[in-house]
């Protein structure tokens, strides 16, 4: 009975793999096709010639094309989602305000690193997803982000009432814009990571030491 139930485990391996290679030639294609065109423009027809199968078939493992764009970005978005979970600890403003230089360029040089491995992930999902429901991604991002930092924010201020220093919800948008904005702009230029570490030092000063000062000091 066991060698029965294992040949025909073997069988229900064998008679899958030939869809899950289907699936796999579909999302090569969407994903050259997307990266080429742009998701607005792109073809569901032309996916399927290049994929080499019938159009009708891409329905048999995908809903439509923004199950397709999402699929394909789906391991930088659970990435995000990560880092979401990471930052939203309660203590981690006052982590950050504590932290070193040194500590900010390491956690920097993490994400660097992973926007270079994802890259072309990364064009697609802020160059090239125009007219999905993924097209307002960066700013959904920056608004979460927002919310996430200001009532850590309030927080920390309310534990630490001797810092002078005021920051608004306004503020702590800009500051956390211009961060993202970094990788934006890596992205959108064309910017390698190796030049990209040539800059770190001057915007990460910039954003390190300014935080603090506008924390810590009574400017007025």
């Amino acid at each position: 009975m066991l060698s029965e139930n294992v040949h025909l485990g073997n069988n229900v391996q064998d008679m899958q793999t030939p869809k899950e290679h289907t699936r796999k030639e579909i999302l090569q294609a969407a994903r050259d096709e997307f990266l080429l065109l742009g998701f607005e423009k792109a073809s569901m027809r032309t996916i399927a010639k290049k994929a080499k199968v019938s159009t009708s078939n891409i329905y048999n493992y995908f809903e439509n094309k923004e199950h397709l764009l999402t699929e394909i970005l789906q391991p930088i978005l659970t990435g995000m989602e990560k880092a979401f979970v990471f930052v939203s600890r309660p203590d981690y403003f006052e982590e950050r305000f504590t932290d070193s230089f040194d500590t900010w360029k390491e956690r920097f040089n993490t994400a660097l690193d992973y926007v270079d491995k994802n890259r072309d992930e990364y064009v697609l999902l802020l160059l090239k997803s125009q007219g999905s429901e993924l097209e307002k991604f960066p700013e959904q991002i920056l608004s979460r982000l927002t919310d996430i930092n200001f009532e850590q924010y309030k927080t920390f201020k309310a534990k630490n009432p001797h810092y002078k220093g005021e920051l608004s919800e306004f503020i702590v948008r800009n500051i956390l814009s211009f961060f993202l904005n970094i990788f934006v702009q890596m992205i959108r230029q064309g910017i390698s990571k190796e030049e990209m570490l040539t800059y770190e030092d001057s915007f990460l000063k910039f954003i390190h030491f300014g935080y603090k000062g506008s924390i810590a000091s009574d400017l007025s």
